[in-house]
């Protein structure tokens, strides 16, 4: 099963956001043992970068990205996406330009804490952590291992 993280779910992890950073955690965790592959987007580097380094400092913002970039796929943002996002009708650019990656990924599903993107329509399946924890414990998730790049 692959899954792409929304810029949110990383962020409850790397800052430990309570309650939130339980199942963030979890996600994460579950990826490094082989049960799935998290990928987040290229654009969603920077961003994390940015906020790690604004709430933090440059040497922990620097060492949560080398971690993050070692241990799950990032998927690459292109011209066509940022086209492709902006043709989709949802407002919220970020929001479209993860939808268009996580198909272009084959994601099984994208995974949020945003209430506003989980109630959108999406090729990809919308689905929070808890949720989203809740179907990989079912009998038939179908698991494969986390592209390292």
């Amino acid at each position: 099963m692959t899954v792409l993280l929304d810029t949110n779910i990383i962020m409850d992890a790397l800052q430990e956001r309570q309650p939130f950073d339980v199942a963030a955690k979890n996600i994460l965790r579950r990826s490094q043992i082989g049960e799935l592959a998290c990928l987040f987007t290229a654009n969603t580097a920077t961003d994390i970068f940015f906020l790690y380094r604004r709430a933090r400092d440059l040497k922990s913002a620097q060492a949560a990205l080398w971690y993050l970039l070692t241990n799950y796929g990032v998927v690459s943002v292109t011209q066509e996406d940022c086209i492709n996002a902006m043709s989709t009708g949802i407002d919220d650019f970020e929001d479209a330009l993860v939808m268009v990656c996580a198909e272009k990924a084959k994601a099984d599903y994208i995974v949020t804490r945003d209430e506003e993107f989980l109630h959108s329509s999406s090729s990809v399946p919308l689905i929070s952590p808890e949720v989203f924890l809740e179907k990989l414990n079912e009998p038939n998730a179908q698991c494969r291992r986390s592209p390292k790049r």
